[in-house]
């Protein structure tokens, strides 16, 4: 990769599983080894300066902004749940994926590419389309058939090329690789794209500085291919480094009962008869990033926790009317975890715990469904 944009305080990227290291133009995706590669920057003399995520441009692969505004998020304390909510709905597609998003899409256009693709369940394929139709970039989206009619319906309105498949997510995305290899796409894919990562670990950043630098207990994260997790842990672990703060959280990945193969302590696993669970944005059986979360979230002292959709249902519905935020069920599924925790007091009712809420639940057609067959029956 020509490194002519490239921040120059990223000193290496690293292989997560083999630990080799290369510099940033001498490769693009993964390791050799097919492991995920981290980046690695000098932590020395950074500084954060501006309102939205590009603040962060001393600890970003790029510096580069995009035009529409994104990170920035209200981190908000309501005493009727008593846990501090990380909002991420109010990104320009509603999603936290946006920060990924974002710096992919400013890498691709620095770098000369047209297109930029990614294989998603909903919110990343969103969000991708989001930031290329505001920087003039073309972008290709494979999505199972099953995608909710929410989620198709912006694709589609941000002039995505939908490549709708009868196919899981899992197999969607081994597609994506190979179509994207064939035909130039710069790939965006978690777990494949090592930059996704950087953009997602600058909501750690957002919510150190809100506590003003004072790290919380518990952080508690939805987990699907595991990408989000790591991007919390290396975030803080930036932090760190750099000096900001001396305390690193525990973080507590949520996964949906019917698809649960990271709180098995799998990368994967085949359930008898699909996913089990209607929290589409969690429904994976290959996290594709499960090896790094897995060994953050052990590193950070923490664990997985699995809930019931119906847990994540009564939760969506007592966080938006206790609070207003309206979480797709995938993201309800951390207040459900918290409510768990407290419950079998494996974490203490004082403890301070801050829940992502990942996405809107204007884009879940499964929660909206729930919510309709429930107002039909009262």
């Amino acid at each position: 990769m020509n490194n002519e944009f490239m921040n120059k305080k990223m000193i290496e990227l690293r292989c997560s599983r083999c630990g080799k290291a290369f510099k940033p133009d001498e490769i693009v995706y993964t390791c050799d080894c097919g492991g995920i590669l981290e980046t690695v920057y000098d932590h020395s003399e950074v500084r954060f300066e501006g309102k939205d995520m590009w603040r962060y441009g001393d600890l970003l692969p790029i510096k580069s902004r995009t035009k529409l505004y994104v990170g920035g998020t209200p981190l908000y304390s309501f005493d009727d749940v008593n846990i501090m909510l990380k909002d991420e709905t109010r990104n320009p597609s509603a999603s936290l994926k946006d920060r990924a998003s974002a710096v992919v899409v400013s890498l691709a256009k620095a770098l000369g590419y047209k297109k930029v693709s990614c294989a998603s369940t909903g919110n990343a394929g969103v969000s991708l389309a989001c930031i290329c139709a505001s920087e003039a970039l073309e972008s290709y989206v494979f999505v199972p058939k099953t995608a909710s009619r929410q989620k198709l319906a912006q694709l589609r309105a941000y002039g995505a090329n939908v490549v709708a498949i009868d196919a899981t997510y899992d197999e969607c995305y081994d597609i994506c690789n190979s179509v994207s290899k064939q035909k130039g796409l710069y790939n965006r894919n978690t777990a494949y794209n090592p930059y996704t990562i950087d953009g997602k670990k600058t909501v750690a950043f957002e919510i150190a500085e809100q506590l003003e630098f004072k790290v919380p207990s518990h952080i508690f994260v939805p987990v699907g291919d595991g990408c989000i997790i790591s991007g919390v842990w290396k975030g803080f672990k930036d932090l760190k480094a750099c000096g900001f703060i001396n305390d690193m959280p525990i973080l507590i990945g949520v996964q949906a009962e019917g698809c649960d193969p990271l709180a098995r302590g799998k990368e994967e696993f085949e359930p008898d008869n699909g996913t089990k669970t209607k929290a589409e944005s969690i429904a994976v059986c290959r996290p594709r990033n499960g090896f790094m979360a897995l060994r953050d979230v052990r590193e950070s002292g923490g664990h997985f926790v699995t809930v019931s959709d119906e847990e994540m249902f009564d939760s969506l519905k007592l966080l938006a009317s206790k609070t207003g935020i309206f979480a797709e069920l995938a993201s309800a599924s951390t207040i459900a975890a918290i409510r768990k925790e407290k419950s079998e007091r494996r974490i203490d009712k004082k403890d301070e715990c801050v829940a992502i809420i990942t996405g809107s639940g204007l884009k879940d057609e499964n929660a909206l469904e729930l919510l309709e067959g429930e107002n039909a029956t009262a």
